[in-house]
C-alpha cells in the first residue's frame, strides 16, 4: 500500500548519485518503494541524451524523468517537449565570445564562471531567458519553467495530485521542486537556503539519506510530518499569533452544541482545502455547503438535480483532481441511510486505488455509529468529522482524532443529550476550562496526540457565505409552533409562513399595513433568530426595521422595505445557493 504519498520525485546530481550512475543501495529503495504503489520521478538538470549514454537503464528504475530542469518530460519511452527552446541566436553569441556550452532539446547548460558573458549576450540581444545555477553549472532557460513545472507535469500526466507527491533535493534549482509537492524534503548535505525551506531535512547526505527515507517511518505513515507550506489558517488567538493546523495528514473533529455554528467552521476548513488544491468530498445532510458548489475545481451535486451513484463518485473526484459537494437535503431518511454507507466505502476504496480525495468531509458524523460503513477507524487520515455528539463515533474514530475544535454557543443541550464539552474532557483528558471570552466566534483548539492544552482563538471570516440548513428552512415545512403568523395593524390574521421561501412570497404580495405593524415590533428579525437560526440574516433585517422606524412611516417607505426586506433574503438563501 503506498500509503498518503503515491510519488516520490527525487533530484539526481547530489541526491541519488555523485556521479554518473545511483549506487544499488538507494536503486534498491527505489524499487521496494515502487512495489508498494509509489511512483518514481526522476528530476535532473542533465539533458536526457547525456543521461542515457551514462545510465542506459534509468527508464527501468523510474515511471517518468523531467530533464533538462523541468524542460523535458519523458514516460515510457515517449518524450515531450514542455517549452519553447532557448532561441539559436545566443549559439552564435557565445560561440564568439568563446563560451563553451551543451545544447539540449531546449536549454543551453555552461559553466557558471561565464555567467557575465551569457549574461551581456542576453541582454544585447533582448531575449527572454531565465538564468538558474545548479553548483557550478549555469543553465540558459525559457521563462516560466523549472523543475517545479516539470515535476508538476509529470504528476499530472501520471494521474497523481501534487498534494500526493513528496520531492527531495540538495541544490538552489531544486526550491521550485521541494515547493511543487505536498512535502518538501533536503539531503543532510544539500545547500543551506534548501535546508532552511525545507519542511524536512534527512540525517544523511545524498543517496544514503535517500535510501532511508524511502524504507523510513514518515512514508510509512508511522511519523508523518507536517508540511509547513501547506496549512489551514483557521484564525487568531488573543495574542494575535495566527491558529493553523496541517492541511494533509490528519483527521479533524468539529463539534459543539446544536446551532453553534460547526457547519460554518467545517465550511472554512473545506473552502480553504479547495482553494489549496486538495481534493475534498464534502457528505452535506442538510444544504449547508451549498456555496462552496461555486469554487473553481468544484462539483456540486444532489439537492432538486438528484445524487450520482457511489461507484460514480470516484469518476467525478478523479477528473483533475477535484472536489465534490454531495447534497443529501433533499434525500429520504431511508434513502440516506442506504446511500451513505455505500458511499463512504468507495470513497475508502477510491482512496487505497488514488490516493483521492485527500479529504472526506462528513456532517452529522453520529450517524456514523449506526453504519457499518468504512472509515471505520480513521487510518487513512484525512477525515473531517462534525458531530454535536462526539461520544457517538467509535471508539477507532475518537482515537483516530489528531485536532479537535470545539465551537462556542449554540442550544443548550436536551434533557437526556451530554453537552459535547463534557464529552469531549471524558474522550481525550481536556482541560476545556471557558470558552475564552464567551464570544460565538469563539473556537477552542486542541491537539490529543501531543497534550492536553488547549486555546481559544477567533474564527477568521470565510469568503464564501455559510447558509444553515438551506433546503431545510427555505423549502422544507417548520413545525406549526414555528410558523410565522402575518398579522394587519388591527391584529387579525392575513397570512401564515411556514419557512423562509414562504416568507419571502408573502413579503411580495401582502399590504403595506401588514409590514409596518411588524416591522414597529421587530417580529420578522426575531423569528429570523429564534426559529431559523439565522444570526446574519436577522441582523440585515433588525438594520431595516431600526431605520424604517426612524423615519416617517408612509406607504412609499413600507414598499422600499418591502423590497429591501426581499434582496436580503434573495442574497441569503438564493443568490447565495444558485
Amino acid at each position: 500500500m503506498a500509503g498518503y504519498f503515491r510519488a516520490i520525485a527525487l533530484d539526481y546530481d547530489g541526491t541519488i548519485t555523485d556521479g554518473d550512475v545511483p549506487g544499488e543501495d538507494v536503486l534498491a529503495a527505489v524499487g521496494e518503494s515502487r512495489r508498494l504503489g509509489r511512483k518514481a520521478i526522476l528530476v535532473t538538470g542533465r539533458i536526457l541524451e547525456e543521461l542515457w549514454d551514462v545510465f542506459p537503464a534509468v527508464d527501468a528504475w523510474f515511471d517518468a524523468i523531467v530533464g533538462e530542469n523541468g524542460c523535458v518530460l519523458a514516460i515510457a519511452g515517449a518524450t515531450r517537449v514542455l517549452a519553447a527552446p532557448v532561441e539559436l541566436e545566443l549559439d552564435e553569441a557565445l560561440v564568439a565570445r568563446g563560451v563553451p556550452f551543451r545544447r539540449g532539446q531546449v536549454l543551453l547548460s555552461t559553466h557558471a564562471v561565464h555567467e557575465a558573458e551569457v549574461t551581456d549576450e542576453l541582454r544585447r540581444l533582448r531575449l527572454e531567458c531565465q538564468l538558474v545555477r545548479n553548483r557550478g553549472e549555469l543553465m540558459v532557460l525559457p521563462p516560466g519553467v523549472s523543475k517545479g513545472f516539470g515535476v508538476y507535469q509529470a504528476l499530472g500526466d501520471l494521474g497523481i495530485s501534487h498534494h500526493s507527491a513528496v520531492a527531495v533535493g540538495d541544490a538552489e534549482n531544486d526550491h521550485s521542486l521541494l515547493r511543487a509537492c505536498e512535502l518538501g524534503v533536503a539531503v543532510a548535505d544539500a545547500v543551506e537556503s534548501l535546508k532552511r525551506h525545507a519542511d524536512l531535512v534527512l540525517d544523511k547526505p545524498g543517496s544514503a539519506g535517500v535510501a532511508e527515507f524511502l524504507r523510513g517511518p514518515m512514508l510509512s505513515g508511522e511519523a508523518p510530518t507536517e508540511p509547513r507550506r501547506w496549512q489551514i489558517d483557521l484564525g487568531s488567538f488573543s495574542d494575535g499569533a495566527r491558529a493553523r493546523i496541517p492541511a494533509s495528514q490528519i483527521n479533524v473533529l468539529i463539534t459543539g452544541r446544536s446551532h453553534s455554528g460547526k457547519s460554518a467552521l467545517a465550511g472554512m476548513l473545506a473552502e480553504q482545502l479547495i482553494e489549496l488544491g486538495y481534493s475534498v468530498c464534502i457528505v452535506d445532510p442538510e444544504g449547508d455547503y451549498a456555496p462552496l458548489g461555486r469554487l473553481r475545481g468544484t462539483l456540486h451535486l444532489g439537492g432538486a438535480n438528484g445524487l450520482p451513484l457511489p461507484e460514480q463518485v470516484g469518476r467525478f473526484i478523479e477528473h483533475r483532481f477535484g472536489s465534490l459537494l454531495l447534497d443529501l437535503s433533499l434525500m429520504g431518511p431511508g434513502d440516506r441511510e442506504r446511500y451513505v454507507p455505500s458511499l463512504l466505502a468507495q470513497l475508502e476504496s477510491e482512496r487505497r486505488a488514488t490516493g483521492l480525495p485527500h479529504w472526506i468531509l462528513l456532517d452529522e458524523a453520529h450517524h456514523l455509529q449506526a453504519r457499518p460503513a468504512a472509515p471505520a477507524d480513521g487510518s487513512a487520515k484525512g477525515l473531517c468529522l462534525v458531530t454535536y455528539r462526539p461520544d457517538a463515533l467509535g471508539a477507532a474514530l475518537r482515537d483516530s482524532i489528531d485536532v479537535v475544535l470545539a465551537v462556542a454557543g449554540g442550544k443548550e443541550p436536551e434533557y437526556g443529550e451530554r453537552d459535547p464539552l463534557e464529552a469531549l474532557e471524558a474522550i481525550y483528558g481536556l482541560e476545556l476550562g471557558s470558552w475564552g471570552d464567551g464570544s460565538p466566534d469563539q473556537v477552542l483548539l486542541a491537539r490529543p496526540r501531543v497534550g492536553r492544552a488547549v486555546r481559544a482563538f477567533t474564527i477568521r471570516p470565510r469568503k464564501t457565505q455559510h447558509v444553515r440548513h438551506w433546503h431545510k428552512y427555505f423549502g422544507g415545512v417548520l413545525p406549526a409552533s414555528l410558523h410565522f403568523q402575518f398579522r394587519g395593524e388591527s391584529g387579525e390574521l392575513r397570512h401564515v409562513g411556514g419557512n423562509v421561501g414562504e416568507l419571502h412570497h408573502v413579503l411580495m404580495i401582502c399590504s403595506p399595513d401588514v409590514i409596518r405593524f411588524h416591522t414597529r415590533r421587530g417580529d420578522l428579525s426575531r423569528w429570523l433568530r429564534k426559529a431559523i437560526h439565522d444570526r446574519d440574516l436577522a441582523q440585515a433585517v433588525s438594520e431595516l426595521e431600526r431605520d424604517f422606524l426612524a423615519t416617517p412611516q408612509q406607504d412609499d417607505d413600507a414598499e422600499a422595505l418591502r423590497l429591501a426586506l426581499l434582496h436580503a433574503i434573495e442574497q441569503r438563501y438564493i443568490d447565495s445557493a444558485s
